[in-house]
């Protein structure tokens, strides 16, 4: 496979992935949020931290969102390469596990950083509730990630070369 294939097919693989597993971890956090088991949207959450307003924070947020998971589909795609993962299957499990790890450190970090500082006060208080959606938003990022980058073989293609 020639490089600028391969930069063309990495690229075009990961903005697939990682928007289709932002909305899927969007998905996954809004329905936890409407059980009221958290106090807001992480789209809302995440824009009013740069709008620093509840009403202009969506479009934001969603942008900030989607760029952020087409970024972090390049960084799982580049492990699951380093790793070697050549099937589906092997992807899958590793972005889970991927997303775990993930999880926990923006979990860990939301909960004892950001959220203190948060210009909102209505997002200041994220405690353990929100942690939790987090992961579980992040194990759901993780899985997409890795069912989409294994479905479409790329790295095994790039093991194979």
């Amino acid at each position: 496979m020639d490089p600028i294939s391969l930069i063309l097919q990495f690229l075009i693989f990961t903005l697939l992935a990682g928007l289709i597993a932002a909305a899927a971890m969007d998905g996954a956090m809004c329905l936890i949020s409407r059980t009221g088991f958290t106090n807001g949207t992480m789209t809302t959450a995440l824009g009013s931290l740069f709008t620093r307003s509840m009403e202009t924070a969506n479009v934001v947020g969603w942008f900030i969102h989607g760029v952020s998971g087409v970024l972090f589909a390049m960084i799982y795609t580049l492990l699951f390469m380093a790793f070697g993962l050549e099937n589906g299957l092997a992807c899958l499990a590793a972005g889970l596990g991927i997303g775990f790890l993930h999880g926990i450190v923006v979990s860990i970090m939301l909960v004892m950083v950001v959220s203190e500082h948060h210009p909102i006060e209505h997002f200041r208080n994220a405690g353990m509730q929100v942690g939790l959606a987090h992961l579980a938003g992040h194990l759901a990022y993780g899985a997409v990630v890795g069912a989409v980058i294994g479905i479409s073989g790329f790295v095994g293609r790039v093991a194979g070369m």
